[in-house]
């Protein structure tokens, strides 16, 4: 965890740390958000989930209150909608796009490494989710 949040400090200018495990009530029950920053050129809330395993449908849920949560009850005038971000060791993309539907939410999913790839394999994976863009 240490690492990714050192890492997601590394991304550029804008990134303002919040808080680990940032908890939250709703009703009367806790729920805790891994990382929480606030993008101060973007002016929003970005929450980011880790998990320790294979996507699975109910993170978007999870994801999705978070971001929910945020929206009605964090964000200011001026802020735009919170963005989320859920890592996970790997990721079925035809699952993932079935589970985020036609939900409103700004919602980013993807897997992460433990180690960086070779700089050839590296160049490859950013060459294809950037054609999976266009």
């Amino acid at each position: 965890m240490d690492h990714i949040q050192n890492f997601l400090l590394e991304l550029g200018n804008g990134f303002c740390f919040e808080d680990r495990q940032k908890k939250i009530l709703i009703d009367d029950e806790y729920f805790f958000i891994d990382l929480v920053f606030y993008h101060r050129i973007l002016h929003c809330h970005v929450l980011i989930e880790i998990k320790a395993e294979e996507f699975k449908h109910e993170h978007i849920g999870q994801l999705n209150v978070y971001l929910e949560h945020y929206k009605r009850n964090i964000m200011s005038e001026q802020d735009n909608l919170p963005v989320g971000i859920l890592l996970v060791t790997n990721k079925n993309d035809t699952l993932v796009e079935y589970a985020k539907g036609s939900l409103d939410n700004k919602m980013f999913i993807s897997k992460y490494l433990l180690e960086l790839p070779v700089k050839e394999e590296l160049i490859a994976i950013i060459e294809q989710e950037k054609n999976n863009f266009n």
